[in-house]
């Protein structure tokens, strides 16, 4: 051992006697007595007489999942106690893994919520001049989600010392700075020196108070001079915010959740109270809005603090969302409802999209961003990239339509770390201080950096040592970063001008912020994002429907039923929810929230559509922008159809619906042949081959003659690979998946369903170890696709499922739809960004194709896929085991298409919309006979989509948003409605009205490519 590491050996352990000092134990404990609870017995247990709980004695044991304890008892202050600073220590078997600590506690005094207690928490202040003879009861609830037993649980006074808290921090914090420098660093001894020659004159010796506080004095003298040192080099500064990221659900459920905001909140606004420099920052409405219902007492405190400064609102999303699976209109309603909360609730106007853990982002998210007035987006996410490391952390994010907003990544990590991974929770010292600065990539044109702490996922967020760290570190030390402590949004202010002013200095990246690990986020727990697709369809609907009933018979727009369900998606597509990485209890929450959707989705669009429907007529309804035709589930009539679980069911054909409107149903046959056998399936435009084991041999586009797959290769062809990550298992698909394959040809029967007039179908069936697979591939007439209907009774783990195409083109990419647009990606692996995207988000197709030609693949509920050369596959199921052993166990149904065409993305666009939204059969209409069926308003434009039709936020007229979907430039004529004659175009957050001209009845628009258009209607 060097001279140097003897040396911070002694000032190590005599540091670690100060400490002891700081909160010395009085002897005396608070008698306890403890009762289990349900969540929500919390109003009833505080008022309930406790004489009938059980004494708690050091062998009580306790605790268990989703477990929720009381504990309470009464203390009297001894006279010695008198005047002194005096805290509660909480005594537990405390956990701290992945996140979470567990037990968690709430603690109240006297009646008041103090502060929240775990395993970084276990002091609570109860006075700071105690006062002798003074009764104060202790009442604690307390949460468990780990499945291990607590045993016994205790609190103590103990003495708090002022004095030798503030001499430890400002020795310790130096010392750390020190042991960092290099050895020949000159500013490492001169802060040593000054350590030691501070502890040189600290008499630690017990049993004389008096004598212990003048030494404290008197090495505080020595202690102030390593503040006053000059350093030698110039030095970054570094603004800190204290914040704490609390997951929606994961590894608790959102019931927890609701008692981990009230917990984090809670120690929040106590260390506000002792440190007023202390600046707090936090994001999630959701979690305040619970907060609000749960706890308005810390509601009321917080908007309190909100008002004085001390704390921050920051980032304009409901909650943070996953972004490659949640669609458009979704991520619309994250921003509008987020922005709305902020500024009904505390007057306050975000302007950060604040997204630290979400697994990827897509490449429409700037245009969103400078769409609702949103200027920074901030995470550090890609710093988990498993193959590149991004090249710079500052500067300027292109989407696809052009749009430039500012990104910012932090950069904190440990001093010493040799890895590019980076944290947004830090327990704060100045190794992560140093480490933020030493790991920032672009130090030559930024010397301020931004970083947050505080411990998270699981809450609970900063603690006193980091902000007695934070106070040394703003003083300015010798060889660290000085510190500001402030709130978030004046350093992004600053930021945000200095890009501006010197804009080519600062880079631009363009396109996805591609996250190279977690995968398989994409695809873990389908039934999850099968109910998401649902429920955003289901939603759109409704809106529709909504909208025009309002408009044409005055229906009451069903403003409160409506955001009711949009909060339920919201909810949902938590990034740890939709992405299918948390724990099984979650998805049982998740299963009752949509039970609880679609049962009250399905009533409200019912009665819209009695609404809107002529009475004794059944009439089919088109919510998309477009005319269209197609086949619809009728009661009665028409053709019998059988889907892959059995069910039968019936379709009609229908022609020429009108947008935003709807038709008689009236079946009509079409004009093509279908022929059918066990081996074969075609009509007029598609012929089909399958092989014995089901494969697909063939697919002929009869309108080019051109073969779609690879000559001798099988299409459709379903593979089990072993899916087992070397980490995260629920999160990750790691590259060597592909090491073992399994075919999945084990046939038990082929059989013809249907034989037309409409579709013709052969019925599939094969078993796979414990697994039983149904397919039903199906042809419309006069169809250019080849609908593959999938019902799947899994029952593998740790194996993933895929189906392939390979495909006879000419091609090196992709395109892969995303929100409002769609991003092109190599499909070779010439380099290293290349080759990590092995899997890829999709939202309802990915296509590939040559100059007039291509082959899409279309799906209701699938988002991941990958391409190799010209072999697409989309990923249907996977089977993880952590964190939830029976993760994509039981039964999946979902459809998937196969479709040729003229390489028209617009084509493919709209046959996705068809496959996601079809026709609406209305049997039950209760509008009178003259009711309008007529189209609501009309949408002419190549390449222009009707995304949503809904009421203004501010109840005034309505809200159409439209965009580009071929990446042109495009012109579009609106139709007005009846009786509307003002249009404007107006943000996402529905302001700055921007008039446009109407000339009989229509509005003439322009859109860039992939440009997105929100158009305010309003009548005369």
């Amino acid at each position: 051992m060097n001279l140097v590491a003897k040396r911070l050996d002694t000032i190590d352990t005599l540091l670690t006697a100060l400490k002891d000092r700081i909160f010395t134990p009085a002897g005396v404990f608070v008698p306890l007595r403890y009762r289990p609870a349900r969540y929500e017995d919390r109003q009833a247990v505080l008022a309930e007489d406790r004489a009938g709980w059980r004494a708690v004695d050091r062998d009580l044991v306790w605790g268990e999942p989703d477990g929720y304890y009381w504990f309470a008892g009464e203390v009297t202050i001894p006279p010695e106690l008198g005047g002194l600073s005096v805290h509660l220590r909480i005594d537990a078997q405390f956990g701290n893994v992945m996140g979470r600590s567990d037990p968690q506690c709430l603690v109240r005094i006297d009646g008041r919520i103090v502060q929240g207690a775990d395993a970084n928490h276990r002091t609570v202040p109860l006075g700071s001049a105690a006062r002798a003879g003074a009764r104060h009861e202790i009442v604690i609830e307390a949460g468990t989600i780990e499945d291990r037993r607590q045993l016994g649980f205790a609190c103590e006074l103990v003495v708090h010392d002022p004095l030798a808290e503030k001499l430890y921090y400002d020795l310790k914090v130096p010392a750390d700075v020190a042991r960092l420098l290099p050895a020949d660093d000159n500013r490492r001894h001169a802060i040593l020196k000054h350590v030691e020659a501070a502890l040189a004159v600290l008499d630690l010796r017990p049993g004389n108070a008096e004598r212990f506080r003048k030494s404290l004095l008197a090495a505080e003298s020595h202690a102030d001079a390593i503040y006053a040192l000059a350093d030698t080099e110039a030095m970054p500064r570094i603004v800190a915010t204290g914040h704490t990221h609390i997951d929606v659900a994961w590894l608790w459920r959102v019931r927890e959740t609701r008692q981990k905001m009230a917990r984090s909140m809670a120690t929040a606004l106590s260390l506000m109270e002792a440190y007023p420099d202390y600046r707090f920052m936090y994001n999630q409405c959701v979690l305040l809005d619970y907060l609000a219902e749960d706890y308005p007492e810390l509601f009321e405190r917080i908007g309190e603090k909100v008002a004085e400064g001390q704390f921050e609102i920051e980032g304009a999303l409901w909650l943070e969302p996953d972004v490659n699976v949640s669609n458009g209109e979704a991520l619309v309603r994250h921003i509008l409802y987020g922005v709305a909360y902020h500024e009904a609730t505390f007057g306050v106007r975000p302007r950060i999209l604040w997204l630290p853990d979400t697994f990827g982002y897509s490449a429409a998210l700037p245009q969103l961003m400078e769409r609702s007035g949103l200027d920074t987006f901030v995470t550090h996410k890609l710093s988990w990239n498993d193959t590149n490391r991004m090249p710079y952390e500052t500067f300027h994010w292109q989407g696809i339509d052009g749009t430039k907003v500012a990104a910012y990544f932090l950069t904190t990590q440990p001093y010493g770390s040799e890895s590019i991974g980076t944290t947004y929770c830090p327990d704060l010292k100045p190794t992560h201080v140093m480490g933020a600065w030493k790991r920032y990539g672009q130090q030559p044109i930024n010397d301020e950096l931004f970083l947050v702490y505080g411990h998270g996922d699981g809450g609970g967020g900063p603690t006193r040592e980091m902000l007695e760290n934070v106070r040394r570190m703003a003083r300015g030390i010798p060889g660290c970063p000085k510190v500001s402590h402030e709130p978030m949004r004046p350093f992004f202010e600053r930021l945000l001008a200095r890009m501006a002013a010197e804009p080519g200095r600062f880079p631009t990246w363009v396109g996805e912020l591609y996250l190279e690990y977690h995968r398989g986020t994409l695809t873990s727990v389908a039934k999850n994002k099968a109910n998401n697709r649902r429920a955003e369809a289901a939603l759109r609907e409704i809106e529709v429907l909504a909208s025009i009933a309002s408009a044409r018979v005055g229906l009451a727009y069903p403003r409160e039923e409506i955001d009711a369900l949009w909060k339920i998606v919201l909810l949902n597509q938590f990034h740890d929810i939709l992405p299918g990485s948390s724990i099984g209890p979650v998805y049982d929450d998740s299963d009752r929230d949509y039970a609880e959707f679609f049962a009250r989705a399905g009533t409200l669009r019912a009665a819209l559509g009695r609404a809107l429907a002529p009475a004794g007529r059944r009439v089919v309804f088109n919510v998309l922008g477009r005319a269209r035709g197609g086949l619809v589930e009728v009661a009665d009539g028409g053709q019998p159809i059988e889907h892959a679980d059995g069910r039968a069911a019936r379709v009609a054909r229908v022609c020429d619906v009108p947008a935003f409107g709807g038709t008689r149903l009236a079946d009509v046959a079409g004009e093509d042949q279908l022929s059918v056998s066990e081996r074969r399936l075609s009509n007029g435009r598609i012929e089909v081959a399958f092989d014995a084991q089901g494969r697909m041999t063939s697919i002929l586009d009869r309108a080019t003659g051109r073969q779609v797959l690879k000559d001798g290769a099988l299409g459709n062809r379903l593979q089990a690979y072993r899916d087992r990550p070397a980490r995260y298992d629920a999160w990750d698909i790691d590259r060597s998946f592909e090491d073992q394959v399994w075919e999945v040809d084990d046939l038990v029967s082929a059989r013809v369903t249907e034989t037309g007039p409409h579709r013709a179908a052969i019925r599939f069936e094969w078993t796979y170890e414990g697994s039983r697979i149904v397919q039903v591939v199906s042809l419309e007439a006069a169809a250019r696709q080849v609908e593959v209907e999938t019902f799947i009774d899994w029952r593998e783990h740790n194996t993933l499922l895929k189906a392939a195409f390979p495909l006879a083109l000419n091609a090196a990419k992709v395109r892969a739809e995303i929100q409002f647009g769609h991003v092109e990606r190599a499909t070779h692996a010439n380099t290293s960004w290349d080759e990590a995207r092995y899997e890829c988000s999709m939202q309802r197709w990915v296509e590939m194709g040559e100059p007039g030609f291509g082959i899409a693949l279309l799906n209701d509920a699938k988002y991941g896929y990958d391409a190799r050369g010209t072999t697409l596959r989309l990923t249907l199921l996977r089977s993880p085991t952590y964190p939830w052993p029976q993760a994509d166990q039981g039964e999946h149904r979902f459809r998937y298409a196969l479709m040729v065409h003229d390489g028209d993305t617009g084509a493919v666009v709209a046959a996705a919309e068809d496959f996601n939204q079809p026709l609406l059969a209305i049997e039950n209409g209760a509008a009178g006979d003259a009711a309008d069926m007529a189209p609501f308003l009309s949408v002419a434009g190549d390449g222009i989509v009707a995304e949503t039709l809904k009421q203004a936020e501010d109840g005034e007229g309505l809200i159409l948003r439209l965009w580009e979907a071929r990446g042109a430039r495009a012109m579009a004529r609106l139709g007005l409605p009846a009786g509307f004659t003002g249009v404007a175009e107006v943000d996402l957050l529905e302001r700055g009205p921007q008039p446009l001209p109407v000339d009989g009845a229509a509005a003439h628009l322009s859109f860039e490519p992939f440009e997105v258009k929100t158009i305010k209607l309003r009548r005369d």
